[in-house]
């Protein structure tokens, strides 16, 4: 477990100039500390390492402070998720908190430095890929990187935070001696309110997440109206979800994904795949009839399903009540699992 002393400083890292919703909930993390009298800081970072860096004008209404240089003490922490734990290498004293906001995004964002191993035992191809690669390279005498293994890191003297239940069956499969849950709430913008909105019979999908299943399925339906939810301000985005019927979701969901929540909690209805974090209840609690295992369903019978859904939005729409409740209640959970972490 992680100390903490009266001089103790946490300092989060997170990429420079991002707002997506991983590096919003870095923000959060680091407001939740402050709030609660723990000296916490962003270190931004870019290609070439630390930088300095301004606080996104979205994170604006967030306590943030900005660090340009880590104070490797053991009284301190510093926090990295799961795309950048090669960074564990920059502090030699700190204490660590390596935090598993996704699973899948883990071995992507850390293809080049991960172990060659780890990566074939994930995706065969990812690995040979990155085994020519890292040849090629020792042939040109390029530098070598240094690299980590999934053994390491659960070897390394570090608390584990997991952001989903995906992630913490994961850990738990590897023997992660030191295991808490951290989760994330959706930002309050995103919060729905008592003013309704006609609904139409649109269904909302993200283009970055499984479109080529996706794809399929507009084809084959010109007659629904499909709206991909690209280039919106958070308002044009919020409107869409309250006057749409349905979002769905055939992406790999890496981890507790904030889009299908910021959709349910302003009334649409939820159809995803089973893929990820979406195979567990804990981390989309819908129904099981509201998840599609692509690879046993046919693309007919998908199709039937969202136009049941799209005709009878009325009579299903309270299926999803429990899902919205849970959602909602993310924040006070989120804030109590900082302060049983952080001894607050």
């Amino acid at each position: 477990m992680i100390k903490i002393y009266p001089n103790t400083k946490v300092y989060v890292y997170a990429p420079l100039n991002y707002t997506t919703g991983g590096a919003e909930l870095l923000h959060q993390l680091v407001h939740c500390l402050n709030s609660n009298n723990i000296d916490s800081y962003i270190v931004y970072f870019d290609r070439a390492g630390i930088t300095k860096g301004d606080v996104p004008q979205a994170y604006s209404k967030y306590m943030i402070k900005v660090s340009d240089h880590v104070e490797d003490t053991q009284n301190n922490i510093i926090v990295i998720y799961e795309g950048e734990f090669n960074k564990m290498y920059l502090t030699q004293n700190a204490q660590k908190l390596l935090w598993w906001l996704s699973v899948d995004n883990f071995f992507l964002y850390s293809i080049s430095f991960l172990a060659i191993s780890d990566l074939m035992h994930w995706n065969i191809t990812m690995g040979i890929k990155q085994l020519i690669k890292r040849s090629i390279n020792k042939i040109l005498r390029k530098p070598p990187i240094a690299t980590i293994s999934i053994k390491q890191l659960v070897s390394l003297d570090a608390l584990h935070c997991y952001q989903s239940e995906y992630a913490q069956n994961f850990l738990e499969n590897r023997n992660v001696p030191e295991l808490l849950p951290l989760s994330d709430f959706i930002n309050s913008d995103f919060s729905t309110n008592n003013i309704q909105l006609a609904r139409e019979k649109k269904v909302l999908y993200n283009p970055a997440k499984g479109f080529k299943y996706t794809s399929k399925l507009i084809r084959k339906t010109p007659e629904i109206t499909w709206v991909p939810l690209v280039n919106l301000t958070r308002e044009q985005l919020i409107n869409e979800f309250k006057t749409s019927m349905l979002y769905v979701d055939f992406g790999y969901h890496p981890g507790k994904d904030r889009i299908p929540r910021e959709a349910a909690i302003n009334g649409c209805c939820i159809l995803t795949n089973k893929a990820g974090s979406a195979k567990f209840f804990e981390d989309v609690a819908i129904l099981k009839k509201y998840k599609i295992d692509e690879k046993n369903t046919s693309v007919k019978e998908v199709i039937n399903r969202i136009k049941f859904m799209l005709d009878h939005y009325d009579k299903i729409n309270e299926d999803f009540d429990f899902y919205r409740n849970r959602i909602l209640k993310e924040k006070e959970i989120f804030e109590q699992q900082v302060k049983d972490i952080f001894q607050i």
